[in-house]
């Protein structure tokens, strides 16, 4: 009888079957945001998917609520640069990135501001994930000089309402993302 002799290219291909999951999920920045992600599913953290694009002051506090009723939202009459009243909730990731916490601010009872704590490791991923959305920061210009006259802010003006988000996150800054129903100064 003769010897069956290994088939190197079916090595190879079980071999990278094995191996590149596993060096995908551990070692590149899209796969650790997929790995935490579904850890945080696993673990039953709330979701929240918004298109900035469609946020305008014309939604309610009982609108967000009512879209977002996985969120245990807790809610607050309190007056803030943003409005009278606030809700926030925890929650595990916001458009696919895991996060912490969003909050809500609101005028009486339309929304005039989000604000959404997330997770410092994906910073980069999230300015890309604006950028391929929304396209260039509106004032990428300034944002991309050297020295003490580069913009340290990201700012993406939109039909209804403006996002930002800081260029680069120090030691001590809270990774954050806001977005206003109108612009400051207008």
């Amino acid at each position: 009888m003769a010897e069956k002799t290994p088939n190197i290219h079916k090595t190879l291909f079980f071999l990278i079957l094995v191996f590149v999951p596993p060096y995908f999920l551990m070692f590149t920045d899209e796969g650790g945001r997929l790995s935490d992600t579904a850890l945080l599913w696993l673990l039953g953290e709330d979701e929240i998917k918004l298109n900035v694009r469609e946020l305008n002051s014309g939604f309610t506090r009982e609108d967000i609520k009512k879209v977002f009723s996985e969120a245990d939202w807790q809610c607050a009459a309190q007056a803030t640069p943003f409005g009278n009243n606030l809700c926030a909730a925890q929650i595990g990731t916001f458009n696919g990135y895991p996060s912490r916490i969003i909050t809500t601010y609101f005028h009486d009872d339309n929304i005039s501001a989000f604000k959404l704590i997330y997770r410092e490791r994906y910073h980069e991923q999230l300015i890309g994930y604006y950028i391929q959305q929304l396209g260039q920061p509106s004032n990428v210009e300034a944002a991309v000089g050297e020295g003490p006259d580069a913009a340290p802010v990201l700012e993406w003006r939109l039909d209804h309402g403006v996002l930002y988000m800081k260029k680069t996150l120090g030691k001590i800054d809270e990774p954050t993302l806001i977005w206003l129903a109108s612009q400051p100064g207008a």
